[in-house]
């Protein structure tokens, strides 16, 4: 059984979302062990989003059962892209319990704004469409200079949003995925450990 790991190594802080704090791996050795100390966002490399992000009230990382980020996932592939996509562009795994987006974004080493995202009407149709997940290879499903609607659209519906995926591994078509988030008492996301394996034909 072969996994392919769609995580993105940690830390990356030339890809840091900007006003995130930079993540860092700080190691030490003392009496012949090494112990490192991590810092980073709860938004750092590939995490998950939850409803709590940006719904008040809304399902802390903590409170979503692991089985929604396990079983059946559609990858579909945009190509390399920038623009907005639209309802259209995803309509295609719009069947599936979990979906991800592959947009072309994972050969970033560095921040780009100018990143693929979901459109308002496209978030709509994923918030009214049963999804359980729904991730992407971009720092964010939603455009830099976005509102937050897109986030409150999707979130809203209690669907968790994973966000810097590394798909350059992997092609369009359905796989069975493991995507875990560090259980954060209370929190509005984790960095997570996201890894697919090829659906039999």
């Amino acid at each position: 059984m072969v996994f392919i790991d769609l995580t993105r190594s940690f830390p990356e802080p030339a890809c840091t979302y900007p006003g995130d704090g930079v993540p860092e791996c700080r190691s030490s050795l003392r009496d012949g062990y090494r112990v490192s100390v991590l810092v980073a966002s709860s938004h750092s490399g590939t995490h998950i989003d939850s409803p709590a992000h940006y719904i008040e009230d809304g399902m802390t990382i903590d409170q979503i059962p692991p089985e929604t980020f396990i079983g059946p996932v559609t990858i579909i592939d945009l190509g390399c892209r920038r623009s907005a996509i639209r309802p259209e562009g995803i309509r295609s795994g719009i069947g599936s319990e979990r979906l991800i987006i592959k947009t072309g974004y994972s050969e970033k080493t560095s921040f780009d704004p100018e990143y693929a995202c979901l459109d308002q009407d496209a978030a709509d149709l994923v918030a009214a469409s049963g999804i359980r997940v729904i991730g992407i290879d971009t720092p964010s499903i939603e455009a830099y200079d976005g509102t937050g609607d897109v986030h409150r659209r999707i979130l809203g519906a209690g669907i968790p949003v994973i966000e810097y995926l590394d798909l350059s591994g992997v092609s369009a078509g359905d796989y069975y995925m493991i995507a875990l988030p560090l259980k954060i008492r209370d929190g509005d996301g984790a960095p997570a450990r996201v890894i697919v394996r090829k659906e039999d034909v």
